[in-house]
């Protein structure tokens, strides 16, 4: 029974950053490619950084944001 090594890191390429980013739509103003979601509530939609930042909001963030890509 032949083994195979853990590490194959001969046919790996590493993903450029464009197609590595996940980028977001938002429910709110059904917007496509928002990259950061906090700044985008805080910049579009007036959200406070102190709401935003709490972690029992998170889920409320997770809600609005779907991941497009």
């Amino acid at each position: 029974m032949m083994q195979k090594p853990i590490l194959d890191t001969v046919g790996y390429q590493a993903k450029p950053r464009a197609e590595r980013q996940v980028t977001y739509f938002c429910r709110l103003c059904r917007n496509y490619g928002i990259k950061t979601r906090k700044a985008h509530l805080q910049n579009y939609h007036n959200a406070s950084r102190d709401t935003i930042t709490k972690r029992s909001n998170g889920d409320l963030v997770d809600i609005i944001f779907v991941e497009s890509k």
